[in-house]
């Protein structure tokens, strides 16, 4: 098996003034399962020429060592490739969400033998505006409080975790909302919100955990709404999803579809995709990517799949005859 192993000096714990050590312990985890592979060191834009070339080259499996961002853009590169080669993934980013969605080790030796011994298997990936994602984007209060963490980050010197407390008191403050118009699954609505979400595949939000993904093969997106205006409504509405479950919450509406428009009337919208931030003008457009990559995951794991009998996606929120109608009367 040839492998070829690409690090993000810019992710998460990475730093590129430590790049060497960190070619090394990249190296010293697959010492001791007979494999040397060759080791990339990238910055920001380079990562995704490198994925291509790693993949170009002949490589069976191209590991990245990065965070979710990092992730995301090697996705891409790999979806859009000729060649036929694997996604390795050793999570070297703060959170390394995808990494635990597939059931990768977060330890760096325990990652390399699932790349190693493991087993290939394939899962969705999303796209909006045709920008690769493999976890979810958002729009609204969680990219502007990203867009001012590295803000503080840049002014003060801080780490990520260190500057979010911060962050998300100045947007819980300022609270940004915006009218948009947004299509799903035969439904639309215009309104103001603060926040909308959209999820490759379903994510959990409930009293059994918030953000996990039941399955990552579904051909979904999940897309959640805020219909709240406030601050106080908006908190109100996040206690009552997480204790009683986003389907029992009225203030938060649910859908799965293949494919999701929000629309901001022609505006500049800031976007999270993959926890990194990016300016796109709307109408914003997702779509889901079925089977579009394939990925190195431990022989014993249990990535999420989805139950064989999975019902076809629909609306998670019930009708309730007291609330307004927020269909667009255009309709």
């Amino acid at each position: 098996m040839q492998i070829e192993v690409v690090v993000n000096c810019g992710a998460g714990s990475v730093d590129g003034a430590e790049a060497d050590a960190e070619r090394q312990r990249v190296v010293d985890a697959f010492a001791p399962l007979g494999t040397e592979p060759r080791v990339a060191l990238v910055v920001g834009a380079a990562l995704s020429a490198a994925v291509s070339a790693a993949a170009e080259r002949g490589a069976d499996v191209v590991v990245v060592a990065g965070g979710d961002g990092s992730l995301g853009t090697a996705a891409e590169a790999l979806a859009d490739s000729d060649a036929e080669a694997v996604l390795g993934v050793l999570p070297l980013g703060t959170f390394n969400h995808f990494a635990r969605d597939l059931g990768i080790p977060l330890d760096l030796a325990d990652a390399a033998r699932a790349i190693v011994e493991g087993t290939t298997t394939t899962i969705d990936l999303a796209d909006v505006n045709g920008r690769v994602f493999v976890n979810n984007s958002s729009i609204g209060l969680y990219p502007v409080m990203v867009d001012l963490r590295d803000e503080i980050r840049e002014s003060r010197g801080w780490g990520k975790v260190r500057a979010v407390p911060l962050a998300s008191w100045r947007v819980v403050r300022r609270f940004p909302t915006r009218r948009l118009r947004i299509s799903a699954d035969g439904e639309r609505w215009h309104l103001r919100s603060p926040f909308v979400f959209i999820g490759n595949n379903r994510y959990e939000v409930g009293p059994k955990g918030v953000g996990a993904r039941t399955s990552l093969t579904d051909g979904v997106l999940c897309c959640f709404v805020a219909l709240v205006e406030t601050r106080w409504a908006f908190a109100r509405m996040a206690v009552a999803a997480v204790v009683r479950g986003a389907s029992s919450t009225p203030t938060l509406e649910s859908v799965c579809s293949d494919s999701v428009e929000v629309d901001a009337h022609g505006h500049q919208l800031l976007v999270a995709v993959d926890g990194e931030i990016a300016t796109l003008r709307s109408p914003l457009r997702y779509r889901v990517r079925p089977g579009a990559l394939q990925v190195r995951v431990p022989a014993d794991a249990e990535p999420p799949t989805g139950p064989p009998d999975a019902p076809p996606a629909e609306s998670g929120v019930e009708a309730d005859p007291d609330r307004e109608p927020r269909t667009d009367p255009d309709r």
